[in-house]
C-alpha cells in the first residue's frame, strides 16, 4: 500500500535539468577570461566586473555559475592544470625512451612549447608564489606538487647516468622552471630587445633547443615532444 501511495508522488517529480552547451560556453568564456586577468593584475588586482566585461557577460552571471570570486579563481586554475595535464597525455605516444636523459630533454621541450601557448600559467604562478597564501597552499596541494615531484624523480634518475652532477634537484627544477618560462612571460621586453617574436613557432622551437643544449648538452638530439606514462601530472579537480 506505501509503494502505491507514493507512486503518483515520483512520477511527479521533475528531472533534474542537463547542462546546456550555451551556459558551459559561457562558463568557459569566463574561466578564459579570468585566466588573463589573474595572471596579469594578480587575484587582488583582477576585478571580476573586469573579466564579465571581457567574457561578454554580465557580471552577477560569475556568482552564478562559481558562487565568488575564490570560485572563479580556483575554477580557472582547476582549468589550466587540466589543459596541462590533457597535452601530456596527448604527448605520451610520441616518447618511447627508457632513458632518462631523453624523457628530461622531452619534458623541457614540451613544457617550453605548452607555456608559449599558455604563458597565463606561470605568470599566475609568479604572482602567487611570492607570497604564502590559502591560495598558494590550495594550488600546490592539488596541481604542482604532483608534477615536481615527479620532475625530481626524473633529475635522480638523469643524475645517475652522469648529467647534470653536482646540482641539487630541486635546484634543477627551478632552473628549468625559470628557464622554459622566462622568454614568455618577459615577452615585451624580449621583443623591444631582440626584436623578435618569443611566441611564433621558430622562435619557440630555438628557445627549447636551447634549454636542451644548456643542461644536457651531451644530449642534445632533438626528442619527440612527449613524456612518458611515469610523469602524467595529477589532476585532482576543485
Amino acid at each position: 500500500m506505501a509503494i502505491r501511495q507514493q507512486a503518483p508522488r515520483l512520477r511527479g517529480r521533475r528531472r533534474p535539468r542537463r547542462s546546456r552547451p550555451r551556459s558551459t560556453e559561457t562558463r568557459l568564456r569566463i574561466v578564459e577570461a579570468a585566466l588573463h586577468a589573474f595572471g596579469d593584475c594578480g587575484y587582488d588586482g583582477a576585478l571580476t566586473r573586469d573579466i564579465a566585461a571581457a567574457a561578454g557577460v554580465q557580471q552577477p552571471l560569475i556568482n552564478y555559475h562559481f558562487g565568488s570570486k575564490e570560485g572563479l579563481w580556483q575554477a580557472s586554475v582547476a582549468h589550466l592544470f587540466a589543459r596541462l595535464e590533457a597535452s601530456v597525455v596527448e604527448a605520451l605516444p610520441r616518447l618511447s625512451s627508457s632513458d632518462p636523459r631523453q624523457t628530461l630533454a622531452a619534458v623541457l621541450r614540451h613544457f617550453v612549447h605548452f607555456n608559449a601557448e599558455h604563458p597565463e600559467l606561470a605568470r599566475l604562478m609568479i604572482k602567487e608564489a611570492a607570497e604564502r597564501s590559502p591560495r598558494l597552499e590550495w594550488i600546490v596541494s592539488r596541481h604542482v606538487r604532483p608534477s615536481f615531484e615527479a620532475v625530481l624523480s626524473l633529475i635522480r634518475q638523469t643524475q645517475v647516468r652522469g648529467s647534470l652532477p653536482g646540482i641539487e634537484p630541486a635546484s634543477a627544477y627551478y632552473l628549468f622552471m625559470g628557464a622554459a618560462t622566462s622568454v614568455f612571460v618577459m615577452a615585451p621586453a624580449y621583443r623591444l630587445l631582440t626584436g623578435q617574436d618569443p611566441f611564433s613557432p621558430e622562435r619557440r622551437a630555438a628557445h627549447a633547443d636551447s634549454l636542451v643544449r644548456l643542461f644536457l648538452p651531451e644530449h642534445i638530439t632533438p626528442a619527440a615532444d612527449g613524456l612518458p606514462a611515469a610523469l602524467q601530472l595529477g589532476h585532482n579537480g576543485q
